[in-house]
């Protein structure tokens, strides 16, 4: 008995041997390659202005370092065609696209900034083609009409300066007088007839060219309102404008508000405090039958006319055989 309680013991230390090389054996097999990738801690700039060119194929992109990206769409969808790398100290504030054309198949793109320049861009060789003053200093606004041709710039003394689009570049400069605060949004009619502009002052202004004849290229002052500061010391900053086809003038304001005003009188239509914060933006479509506003609270609005069912006066007035114009459509958020 004791032999063979030896001989047990002999063997153990056989068998620990033999599991260790086996672990061993194992940890061999199961190392593994470890790779080492670093990436570029990008953080893009914030969007200054987004335009689309009239077809919508086209979209120029301006950030807040004035860089300007020119995005095209295709069956694949959206990429970026061109990128023109901002100039340092040049504050560009916004953009303007035009359509292609024979003589300009890259399309033509207009830029302006506080440093009181209207810049065209040469989308071939992505650099500067010509500068015009904006002579009325910093340029906060800028509005394209490719129909008819004009270019309008809004200025830090208030007024508009009105270009006209032409091959070789830009001309025919007519000076809309300054009136109140820096212009900080400017729109055209969609058929170029018209244009309004909102101020910092809280004022929004309608110019309308003139008749016929030698004054067909004269613009005057149609009409003027300010916007109601509800108790507050100054009026809201406009920020951007509309102006839709039946002339109905639609603002976004630094309130939070989104209003609209008859055109023709500067008379308010509707009213509507739906955003919490600065409205910034506004967008419609071509008959004006759905607006769209978006703000500083990430919340988009969009405003449609009031169904004709609900509209108390569907007919024109009749007041002692005089007839009063049907009046604007009303809208509902």
């Amino acid at each position: 008995m004791p032999a063979k309680r030896a001989r047990g013991a002999s063997r153990q230390p056989a068998a620990t041997a033999s599991s260790t090389s086996a672990a061993a054996k194992g940890a061999a097999t199961s190392s593994v390659l470890v790779h080492r990738c670093r990436f570029v801690d990008q953080v893009p700039d914030p969007v200054e202005s987004l335009q689309y060119d009239p077809s919508c194929s086209r979209l120029a992109v301006l950030r807040a370092n004035s860089d300007i990206e020119l995005w095209s769409l295709s069956e694949g969808g959206w990429f970026r065609e061109a990128y023109v790398p901002g100039v340092p100290d040049t504050p560009v504030r916004r953009l303007a696209l035009g359509s292609r054309t024979a003589s300009h198949p890259d399309g033509r793109l207009f830029s302006c900034g506080l440093h009181g320049v209207v810049t065209e861009w040469d989308l071939a060789r992505l650099s500067p083609l010509d500068n015009y003053d904006s002579l009325g200093g910093a340029a906060w606004s800028l509005a394209l009409h490719a129909g008819s041709a004009r270019l309008a710039a809004g200025c830090e003394d208030g007024g508009v300066t009105v270009f006209g689009v032409v091959e070789e570049g830009l001309e025919n400069v007519y000076r809309l007088p300054a009136r109140g605060g820096r212009v900080l949004s400017l729109a055209f009619s969609s058929s170029g007839g018209q244009l309004v502009a909102g101020g910092a002052d809280g004022s929004v202004r309608l110019w309308a060219l003139g008749g016929g004849g030698a004054a067909r290229h004269t613009w005057r002052h149609s009409c003027q309102f300010v916007l109601e500061s509800e108790g507050r010391k100054r009026p809201p900053l406009v920020w951007d404008v509309l102006l839709l086809p039946d002339s109905l003038v639609v603002t976004a304001d630094s309130s939070g508000r989104v209003c609209f005003y008859d055109g023709r009188h500067g008379t308010l239509v509707n009213r509507f405090r739906s955003h919490e914060a600065d409205v910034l933006a506004l967008a419609a479509t071509g008959d004006g039958s759905h607006v769209f506003a978006s703000g500083v609270d990430h919340k988009v609005s969009l405003f449609t006319p009031q169904p004709e069912e609900l509209k108390p006066h569907q007919q024109p007035l009749a007041i002692f055989n005089l007839a009063a114009p049907r009046p604007p459509r009303q809208y509902l958020l």
